[in-house]
């Protein structure tokens, strides 16, 4: 793992256990066991820090949806399969999931930040655009729909994290059929 990793890597740890305020460029440079110089030639500061973080945790988030998407799938199928992925995502890097809990929609991460994302989730922008124009989704606007699923899934998987709740698969299945049934267009068009 690379230095700048390293240092991402314990500063959403220390994000996460500490809060923002809780977390010094010092204290980061501890975790990741680095001079604190070193945290410095990467990151102007913490606000700079935070938004890579952030950056970091979405591109690797994508990266596993990608790896786990099929292109030539039906629409329900892909759908399933990113809801899917995204809550084994949640699951595997429970890290990561806990830090977008908190930060995903805090006024630290700059518009600048949240403009990146657009270009790595192309895929699944276009997956949302293609499905309504297929008539199998009811609304066009994909980062509402996207929101209103993600958002249910996040809030359920950490109550379910909270409250030291076994996920199974069976759970994992249940949310995901919820999702879809609550995204799909009750007068669907049949896919080949």
């Amino acid at each position: 793992m690379s230095k700048q990793h390293q240092i991402l890597e314990a500063a959403i740890r220390l994000f996460v256990e500490r809060g923002l305020q809780g977390s010094s460029m010092a204290l980061v440079a501890k975790k990741a066991e680095v001079a604190t110089g070193s945290v410095y030639n990467y990151f102007e500061g913490k606000e700079h820090l935070i938004n890579e973080c952030f950056l970091y945790v979405k591109q690797n988030e994508v990266e596993f949806l990608l790896e786990h998407y099929d292109p030539e799938a039906s629409f329900e199928a892909r759908f399933k399969g990113v809801y899917t992925s995204t809550i084994r995502f949640m699951l595997d890097h429970c890290s990561y999931f806990r830090f977008l809990h908190l930060y995903a929609f805090s006024p630290v991460i700059t518009q600048e930040t949240r403009d990146k994302l657009y270009p790595v989730f192309e895929t699944f922008i276009n997956l949302y655009k293609d499905a309504y124009e297929a008539g199998v989704i009811g609304s066009p606007d994909a980062p509402e729909q996207h929101l209103s699923i993600y958002g249910g899934i996040s809030y359920l998987m950490h109550y379910y994290y909270v409250n030291q709740v076994e996920i199974t698969d069976e759970k994992i299945e249940s949310m995901v059929n919820f999702a879809w049934a609550a995204l799909s267009n009750s007068k669907q068009v049949t896919e080949g």
